[in-house]
């Protein structure tokens, strides 16, 4: 798969978020991902009464897993969405603030040293995964869990946070690197929306200055960089939750979930 031109993302069409999609339809072993499992976007708070029924009523959404700081969810919230009593929410913070400015202040190191900016925004991710090693497994059992789906992933932008997340149950569903680079990507034909509707967000403003404005693009490389470490020093994704402690049950429960092999 050639991650710039076979891959069409299909996108849910939202008033109150700009980077909803079903992560459906991508290439795992002998199948392909199921529609209506793991759906990820960026932040929900803004959402309509529109939205909520697409999500909740018409797609049937029973969980959604909100990775934003706490600063981001105390000054945003859940919104509409959060009132819908079928609706269960698991709520984790990956990076605090303190964790940001060190992560720009290493990121200006890099830049100045002449890294190429796709190593940079891997090495980021990296970090983001050592950080929040307790939360990213957290998060991939409360997915993977009995009735853990229709979930839809998050955090601000739907891309940095939640592309670990979404990179680590696409690579454990048996999702490979070229596909997962595919749906990573996607997120840069819908960034400049993004950036747009958390402008007014007093919180993102902080991070956006704190951080080089090549953070907010996704970079095919970037991901392939991210995904090739995992492989290096973890034998993939399956390998790194394997170390965390999920055991081969969850994980071939979760491909059997995912993956339709019809």
């Amino acid at each position: 798969m050639d991650p710039t031109t076979e891959y069409q993302p299909v996108w849910i069409d939202l008033e109150g978020a700009a980077n909803a999609r079903d992560v459906a339809g991508l290439p795992a072993g002998r199948g392909r991902t199921r529609p209506n499992v793991l759906l990820r976007a960026d932040a929900l708070d803004a959402l309509s009464a529109r939205d909520v029924a697409e999500l909740a009523d018409r797609r049937g959404l029973r969980h959604v897993v909100d990775l934003r700081s706490d600063g981001e969810r105390a000054e945003r919230g859940r919104g509409l969405l959060g009132e819908r009593d079928a609706v269960r929410y698991t709520e984790l913070q990956i990076i605090d603030e303190g964790q940001l400015l060190q992560r720009r202040a290493e990121r200006e190191q890099m830049l100045a040293d002449g890294m190429p900016i796709a190593h940079i925004m891997a090495d980021g991710y990296v970090q983001l995964l050592d950080w929040g090693a307790s939360s990213f497994v957290t998060a991939f059992r409360a997915v993977t869990a009995h009735e853990g789906i229709p979930a839809l992933v998050h955090c601000s932008a739907g891309k940095d946070r939640t592309g670990v997340l979404v990179a680590l149950l696409l690579g454990a569903g048996g999702v490979g690197t070229d596909a997962i680079v595919a749906d990573y990507a996607a997120t840069g034909e819908r960034m400049a929306a993004v950036i747009a509707r958390l402008e007014t967000a007093s919180i993102f403003a902080g991070m956006a200055a704190a951080l080089p404005a090549f953070t907010f693009d996704a970079h095919p490389e970037t991901m392939r960089q991210f995904l090739a470490h995992l492989e290096h020093t973890w034998g993939g994704p399956v390998g790194w939750l394997s170390a965390q402690g999920v055991s081969g049950d969850e994980i071939v429960r979760w491909q059997h979930t995912l993956v339709d092999q019809a």
